[in-house]
C-alpha cells in the first residue's frame, strides 16, 4: 500500500472553489423557478403580478406577466399581459425583461391601486 502525503492531494482552497462553483450553479438554477413561481404584490397589497415565460416553435422565447387583483384567495380575478412583439434569443434575456416589468408595475405603475 502506498500513501502519499495529505498536502500533495488535497488542498482546501481548490476544494472550497469546486463546492462554490457547484452551489453557485444549483442556486441559480433553482432561484430561476422560484422567480417565476413568485408573486410580486404592491404596496396596497391589491395586485399582484408574477413572471410567464413561453418558448415558440422558432426557438425563441417571449414573455408575459399574469396579474391577481383581490386581496385574499376567496376573491381573487386573474388576467395577463402579454406583449408578443417582445422575442428574446434566450430564456435568461426574456425572464431578466419580465422581473423588470412585473417589479416596475407593481412598484410604479400600480403602486397604490
Amino acid at each position: 500500500m502506498i500513501t502519499l502525503p495529505l498536502s500533495h492531494t488535497f488542498s482546501p482552497e481548490k476544494f472550497i472553489s469546486a463546492c462554490s462553483i457547484k452551489l453557485s450553479a444549483v442556486v441559480k438554477r433553482f432561484g430561476d423557478q422560484q422567480d417565476e413561481n413568485y408573486w410580486l404584490t404592491n404596496r396596497s397589497g391589491n395586485l399582484s403580478f408574477r413572471i410567464q415565460l413561453h418558448q415558440l416553435p422558432s426557438g425563441k422565447w417571449t414573455a408575459g406577466i399574469l396579474t391577481r387583483s383581490g386581496t385574499f384567495h376567496g376573491n381573487h380575478r386573474f388576467g395577463s399581459l402579454n406583449s408578443p412583439s417582445e422575442q428574446f434569443r434566450t430564456r435568461s434575456q426574456a425572464r431578466r425583461f419580465a422581473l423588470k416589468l412585473a417589479n416596475q408595475m407593481a412598484t410604479l405603475r400600480y403602486a397604490y391601486q
